[in-house]
C-alpha cells in the first residue's frame, strides 16, 4: 500500500518535470542517443575490417631527398646505330703520259750551248798611246813611277762613242776606283773584254746582250790612275781570269 503511495506520488513529480522541460529534455536524449549509435557502429566497423600490415619493402625508410648538382648526375649516351659512310665517286686515273723519244729527252736534258764569239773589230778607232805589256815595265806619267800595263790605251776624243769588240753579253758595270767607268762584256769559252775611263751613264745595262760593233759608251775621264795621259780608252782581255793581249784578238789596222 505504501509502496504503491510512493509510486504514484512520483510519477506525477516526473511528467511535471518533463511538462516544464520536456523539449530541452527530449532534444538532450536526442543527442545523446545518436552519439551512442555512432559510436557502437563505428566500433563494430574496426572490428569487421581486417588491418593491413605493412610489407617490408614499406617499412624500409626511403633516405631523404637531398638536392643533387648538376655534375653528379651522369647521362648515359644514347645508342646511336653506326652510320656506313658512302664511298665518295673517285676520279678515273690519268693515262700514262707517252714516253718521249730519246732524241727529245737528250735535248731536254743535254744544256744550251755556248755561244762564243769569232769576230772581233776595234772598239774605238785611234793610235796605240800605251802598249800591252806584262813582262816589262813602263813608265806611268800620271802615278810617276814603273808599272806593268795589262791593257792597250787607244787615243781618242772625249765623248767619242765605244763599241763592242765582240758579241756578247753585259756580264757587269761598275765604278773602279783607278780605272774609272767600267763594262765588262763576256764573249763565251772564258773570253771578256773589258772597257775603262768611259763616261758616265753607258748605253747599255748588266744582262744586255749586244752585238759586234755596237754602241755601249763614250770615251771619257773618270780613270784616276790614268788621267795624265792624253784621252783614250783603256780596253783589256781576259781568257779564263788571265790577262792576254788584246792584239792577238783584233784585226790589223
Amino acid at each position: 500500500m505504501n509502496d504503491k503511495k510512493k509510486t504514484e506520488s512520483v510519477l506525477p513529480r516526473i511528467l511535471r518535470f518533463i511538462g516544464d522541460r520536456g523539449f530541452t529534455f527530449i532534444l538532450l536524449l536526442c543527442v545523446a542517443v545518436i552519439g551512442i549509435t555512432a559510436w557502437i557502429f563505428s566500433t563494430a566497423l574496426e572490428s569487421t575490417v581486417p588491418r593491413e600490415e605493412p610489407s617490408l619493402q614499406n617499412r624500409v625508410t626511403a633516405p631523404p631527398e637531398t638536392p643533387f648538382a648538376v655534375e653528379d648526375f651522369h647521362w648515359m649516351p644514347a645508342v646511336v646505330p653506326p652510320v656506313q659512310a658512302t664511298p665518295m665517286p673517285t676520279e678515273a686515273p690519268e693515262a700514262p703520259a707517252e714516253p718521249e723519244s730519246a732524241e727529245a729527252a737528250a735535248e731536254e736534258e743535254a744544256p744550251a750551248a755556248e755561244v762564243i764569239a769569232t769576230a772581233f773589230d776595234w772598239p774605238v778607232k785611234g793610235a796605240i798611246c800605251a802598249d800591252y805589256s806584262v813582262d816589262a815595265l813602263q813608265y806611268d806619267r800620271t802615278m810617276l813611277d814603273w808599272r806593268t800595263h795589262g791593257a792597250i790605251d787607244i787615243e781618242a776624243d772625249l765623248g767619242q762613242k765605244v763599241k763592242a769588240a765582240a758579241d756578247g753579253t753585259v756580264e757587269r758595270l761598275y765604278t773602279d776606283q783607278m780605272y774609272g767607268v767600267t763594262l765588262i762584256l763576256y764573249h763565251g769559252g772564258g773570253l771578256r773584254s773589258i772597257y775603262c775611263n768611259l763616261a758616265g751613264n753607258p748605253a747599255v745595262q748588266a744582262g744586255d746582250i749586244v752585238a759586234l760593233g755596237q754602241v755601249i759608251g763614250a770615251v771619257g775621264n773618270t780613270a784616276d790612275a790614268e788621267n795624265g795621259d792624253v784621252n783614250h780608252l783603256h780596253f783589256a782581255m781576259t781568257l779564263d781570269e788571265t790577262r792576254v793581249n788584246p792584239l792577238d784578238f783584233l784585226p790589223e789596222k
